[in-house]
């Protein structure tokens, strides 16, 4: 193991011994912060839980709606997950994500979402609320240690878009720490953040009232989906060629 990483693996263990550690969030996030609850602990019957949004049963895997376009392109994608998504005024989605890809499936991701794609690592999904499909991606959504390699994304729907972008600061942190790994994702609109999730410990989640309510539960779908997320930092991160 190469001494910087040493250094940094006993820095890291020092502050998080220290107390829990929090994320930076951006200070012009209008929200307040939400304990994820269910996190952790046994998957059978997984339900995650913060504030006034919750999920239906996890699955681990697909169990419906294969008319959608996103799943019947990725329905032999290894690692699926999928669960319903309560939002406020009574909304429910329906959320299908995927974390990890094969390597035979990267061209059909780049059809997919129509974006040039470098790297085999992604985060992946849809969500489907009201009849109205919200497709998203994250590429390199765990970061990668000690390399500044970008983790971001969005989620689009017709003419909507919100962007993803990776939250690495910890409070109290050492400034030579702070490009470590990706501790949670940042949620954007027109510039504007509007949600946050942090994956530290338990995880939280901010998310900005005075959204519509179909943005709130389509942040909420997604910032669930990274809490759920499977380590993929095991994947081959190698530039495609």
């Amino acid at each position: 193991m190469k001494p910087i990483l040493i250094f940094a693996l006993v820095a890291l263990t020092g502050l998080f011994a220290c107390h829990t550690p929090e994320v930076m969030i951006d200070p012009s996030l209008d929200a307040v912060r939400m304990p994820v609850k269910g996190r952790n602990g046994l998957q059978i019957g997984q339900v995650i839980r913060y504030g006034e949004y919750t999920t239906g049963k996890v699955r681990r895997g697909w169990t419906k709606g294969y008319d959608v376009p996103f799943i019947i392109r990725f329905q032999k994608a290894q690692e699926k997950l999928s669960y319903t998504q309560f939002g406020p005024e009574n909304l429910a989605a329906e959320v299908a994500c995927v974390s990890k890809f094969k390597s035979t499936e990267i061209q059909l991701v780049r059809d997919f979402f129509g974006i040039p794609i470098d790297y085999r690592n992604f985060f992946a999904g849809n969500i489907s609320i009201d009849g109205r499909n919200w497709d998203f991606i994250i590429h390199n959504p765990g970061g990668d240690f000690m390399h500044e390699k970008a983790s971001a994304g969005f989620a689009q729907c017709g003419g909507r878009q919100i962007d993803i972008e990776a939250m690495r600061g910890i409070e109290g942190q050492p400034d030579w720490l702070k490009d470590v790994t990706v501790v949670g994702h940042e949620f954007l609109i027109e510039g504007r953040v509007v949600g946050a999730v942090s994956t530290l410990n338990k995880g939280s989640v901010w998310i900005d009232p005075n959204q519509d309510a179909e943005t709130r539960t389509v942040i909420a779908a997604i910032a669930t989906g990274l809490l759920l997320r499977h380590d993929v930092e095991s994947v081959d991160m190698r530039p495609l060629r």
